[in-house]
């Protein structure tokens, strides 16, 4: 977040390390990767390892959040409740849309468009809402390159800036593509959840190394700060440390 070099391990998986910066304490992969190396050797399948990883070393706790899964929300449903909370009609931009469950969800409200960067859910993402909906490649560079600026009222991030190795960039493009009062709608792992404080490595918000970044509720509000949004005020619930997902909203200045 502050272009320094100063680091210090926070936690060491195979040949990946989780570092902290000293001056700014955002918490990162230590290692540079490609777009095309997270898009084709990492994301994909990482979801599914890590599962299975988990599943292994704590079955127990997979079986209790397996079967009391029915009485959860339905993903999507809540997605979407955060983000009518904030804003009700107009044009989205979904950054890292995956198959598109969520924006087709959300097309009874909004006129829904997302940008993915794997060929695979970007197609049945096509299929889910239609060609002209989708965008396919890295939302930074699609963004940038292909959505016109001001053009939107809610740009959504779900699941998507801790897999983005740059996201002072993917905030960037979001603030440029949005219009004067839009909002971003942000949710990532919480790095700062007592879950992952008693977890440690075996968190579930570890998808390592497909997950670049991790955020805490002051690292996400500063780096919005700094790249020109205006955070917007949390509701109670959401900020708990009971949570492992962190949900944010932010504004760009009228």
């Amino acid at each position: 977040m502050c272009s320094g070099v100063r680091r210090k391990q926070r936690f060491a998986r195979d040949s990946w390390t989780i570092v902290e910066c000293v001056d700014c304490s955002m918490v990162f992969i230590g290692e540079e990767m490609t777009y095309h190396q997270i898009d084709e050797h990492h994301s994909l399948d990482n979801s599914e390892k890590e599962l299975a990883r988990r599943t292994d070393l704590h079955p127990g706790l997979l079986f209790l959040s397996k079967y009391t899964r029915r009485l959860r929300p339905n993903k999507n449903d809540r997605l979407l409740s955060q983000t009518i909370r904030w804003s009700r009609v107009g044009k989205l931009l979904d950054f890292g849309c995956g198959d598109a469950s969520f924006i087709q969800r959300a097309s009874e409200r909004f006129d829904v468009f997302g940008i993915e960067i794997s060929s695979r859910l970007a197609q049945a993402s096509r299929q889910r809402v239609g060609a002209g909906k989708i965008l396919e490649g890295p939302v930074t560079e699609v963004a940038d390159s292909h959505v016109p600026a001001v053009s939107f009222d809610v740009v959504t991030q779900f699941g998507y800036i801790e897999h983005e190795w740059n996201p002072m960039a993917g905030l960037r493009s979001a603030l440029r593509v949005l219009k004067p009062g839009g909002v971003t709608v942000i949710k990532t792992p919480n790095f700062a959840s007592w879950n992952r404080h008693s977890m440690g490595l075996d968190w579930c918000g570890f998808h390592i190394p497909a997950h670049c970044n991790y955020f805490t509720p002051a690292s996400l509000a500063a780096m919005l700060k700094r790249v020109g949004f205006e955070p917007l005020s949390r509701p109670v619930l959401d900020r708990l440390p009971t949570s492992d997902s962190l949900w944010m909203a932010a504004r760009k200045p009228a």
